[in-house]
């Protein structure tokens, strides 16, 4: 199971197995606790989205063209693997398995048993993007898109995203360093289970020694995600909110975050290999190669 959730964001090998076993567990949980079990779910398809945006501060004056791949490596800490479930009055408490952690949970109560899903297990996940970015007059513009993939009869996933580079200081001929500030916007859904979307602010700065570029970035970000599920009746359940099948929407935040990067680039003629480390709440390593013209 852990090795089919490693794919989840990897958008090419989104499968259908593991939309199905998403969705079986959202419609085991009540949408209050939904949040908590999800929350770091959002938070990585942030981290991810939110990745890759720059290699360098310096964008040219004259027109340039790339065309790039963009993967990352997103580490879960230990701490968002559990969270405690809301119980009603009278039943024990404990903590219980988020989407990464691993064993579900049961407590009980004075109406008899409630119990949450447990996850994938999982202490990672990778992921990747295609992108191009097209830059003028030190102005870079930058699209990510994925069209729909069927991943079920009558669900997709698709993927869309859009940034914007400005080299601020070419107006200060003696900076010793280039530096450039950036907005991103990227959104992404999963049939009607699952759409994401998120914001980032950042400002970046690089130097380059002959083909070998340096780079830093601080960065803002936010990820808002919406679930829509059925839960499925579970008549024998001590939760109210398990009792009955019922159409549920919850809207959940995966936490505004700050994030700081350090990479380096190796430029060569015509292509372009990065990587870096961003800290954040979750912990992501990237990685690009970038063809442009």
């Amino acid at each position: 199971m852990k090795k089919y959730f490693a794919t989840f964001f990897v958008v090419l090998l989104f499968s259908c197995s593991i939309y199905s076993q998403i969705q079986d567990r959202f419609e085991a949980l009540g949408p209050d606790n939904l949040k908590n079990y999800a929350k770091p779910f959002a938070t990585t398809l942030g981290a991810g989205l939110n990745s890759g945006g720059y290699n360098s501060a310096s964008i040219s004056n004259l027109f340039s063209f790339s065309i790039s791949f963009r993967a990352m490596y997103i580490m879960i800490p230990e701490d968002q693997k559990t969270f405690t479930p809301q119980l009603p009055s009278g039943y024990t408490s404990g903590p219980a398995a988020t989407i990464y952690g691993d064993k579900g949970g049961a407590y009980a109560g004075p109406a008899g048993y409630i119990t949450t899903p447990g996850g994938f297990n999982a202490s990672y996940a990778p992921g990747g993007m295609p992108q191009i970015a097209v830059s003028f007059m030190g102005t870079q513009v930058m699209l990510r898109y994925v069209p729909s993939i069927k991943i079920s009869d009558n669900e997709d996933f698709n993927m869309f995203g859009i940034g914007i580079a400005h080299e601020v200081s070419q107006y200060f001929p003696l900076m010793p360093v280039d530096v450039a500030v950036q907005f991103l916007y990227n959104k992404l859904s999963v049939g009607d289970l699952i759409s994401c979307s998120s914001v980032a602010f950042n400002a970046h700065a690089s130097k380059t020694f002959g083909v070998v570029t340096p780079y830093f970035g601080l960065q803002y970000e936010s990820t808002s995600l919406t679930a829509k599920y059925t839960i499925k009746a579970q008549p024998n359940s001590g939760d109210p909110a398990l009792q009955q099948d019922q159409n549920v929407s919850v809207d959940l935040n995966g936490g505004d975050t700050f994030r700081a990067t350090l990479g380096l680039a190796l430029d060569l003629p015509v292509i372009t290999i990065n990587a870096d480390y961003s800290i954040s709440s979750q912990p992501v390593l990237s990685a690009g190669l970038t063809f442009g013209l």
